[in-house]
């Protein structure tokens, strides 16, 4: 998520600049103010000025390495233990250092040089002696930061959250609607009608019921981001089972998947539009008996799901031209849950046309630990 990342830009050097500026201005205007209230003698603004800047410009780089070491090791949830020696150990560092700039200042000011075994060694006193001005500014930095970082991702979280419900609503109308076609639900409530005609109501209700479960699995699993594979197979097994009714000796399936795929994580109805598109493409498109083969195997770190029909091919004269949509949008929920570390392959030719979606593979007890974790 990119948008959640924050990152040590020219504006946030610019506002940490103007903050220790109008700090130190307003120190010394205090105490050039005080000075003249008290009777004693009168500390010009300007000198006093100066000699405040003096303490609080030093803190201007300090700062701004207390920000970018709070962005390389976060203190949020499930981060802190780790993460927390770093920070007690940078504070007292960054304290010397401040303070080792102070001292300088001062020097440069003077315009004198005392050598740099005195320079550590006042550098050292202040740092101590002003330790706990450091710790509470460090802990301040630290605290806005975190609650800056800690509200980026919440917003990029939402955003994201926002865009794959979008998605799904979309998709959960296109499954029901479109990918789920109307052509589809009259093709089969014809064949059933065909069935009882002549005398298979057995078969006729059989598909029936096969129907309803079928659309019942939509509506559940389009409630959700992403469902583990087995699940998806079954309502692809439920949908070919409804097509093979309709084809009979035509259609000829297969699915199959490695036993450690089954529990990777898909997006919902990701291979259903992509199996529909096989049928009507590549056996509907034919006179002939065709083939429609799923397959899911593990490689590596990624999950390869992969469709394959024996038709004419997305080139040949009789191929029928769809809109592209069931593939345009299989893309784009895979861009929204994986990025760049999800693809979507089409080759075809004379034998046939294979589709091939590769992504992260995500188990579904892996992710419950993590959340859990979290």
């Amino acid at each position: 998520m990119a948008a959640a990342r924050f990152r040590v830009s020219w504006r946030l050097v610019l506002f940490v600049c103007a903050g220790w500026t109008i700090a130190g201005a307003l120190l010394g205007a205090q105490s050039a103010l005080g000075s003249a209230m008290t009777g004693g003698t009168v500390v010009p603004l300007g000198r006093s000025v100066a000699g405040a800047m003096g303490q609080t410009l030093p803190w201007i780089p300090v700062t701004l390495a207390v920000v970018a070491l709070t962005i390389r090791f976060p203190l949020g949830r499930g981060l802190w233990r780790r993460h927390l020696p770093v920070h007690l150990v940078a504070a007292p560092v960054l304290s010397f250092v401040a303070n080792l700039l102070v001292v300088l200042g001062f020097w440069a000011r003077l315009g004198r040089w005392r050598g740099v075994g005195m320079l550590v060694q006042q550098g050292a006193l202040w740092g101590t002696v002003n330790l706990h001005v450091a710790l509470m500014i460090d802990a301040a930095v630290v605290g806005i930061t975190s609650w800056v970082l800690h509200s980026r991702a919440a917003r990029a979280r939402e955003l994201h959250l926002a865009q794959l419900e979008g998605q799904l609503a979309r998709a959960q109308v296109q499954a029901l609607n479109a990918q789920i076609r109307p052509h589809f639900l009259f093709n089969t409530l014809h064949s059933i009608g065909q069935m009882w005609r002549s005398g298979r109501s057995d078969e006729a209700d059989a598909v029936l019921d096969r129907l309803g479960a079928l659309f019942h699995r939509v509506q559940r699993c389009t409630a959700r981001f992403e469902v583990p594979l087995a699940e998806e197979l079954d309502l692809v097994r439920e949908y070919l089972a409804i097509e093979q009714a309709r084809f009979r000796d035509r259609l000829r399936v297969g699915v199959r998947a490695d036993d450690d795929a089954l529990d990777s994580l898909v997006p919902p109805l990701i291979l259903q539009p992509i199996v529909e598109n096989a049928i009507r493409h590549g056996v509907a498109a034919v006179s002939s008996a065709g083939r429609v083969d799923v397959s899911a195997a593990v490689r590596g770190d990624r999950l390869e799901l992969a469709v394959r029909d024996d038709g004419p091919g997305m080139d040949a004269p009789s191929a029928q031209r769809g809109s592209g949509t069931g593939l345009r949008n299989t893309r784009d929920r895979l861009t929204q849950l994986h990025g760049d570390r999800a693809t979507l392959r089409v080759s075809s030719d004379a034998r046939g046309t294979t589709v091939t979606i590769e992504l992260p593979r995500r188990a579904a007890e892996r992710l419950e630990a993590d959340a859990a974790a979290d």
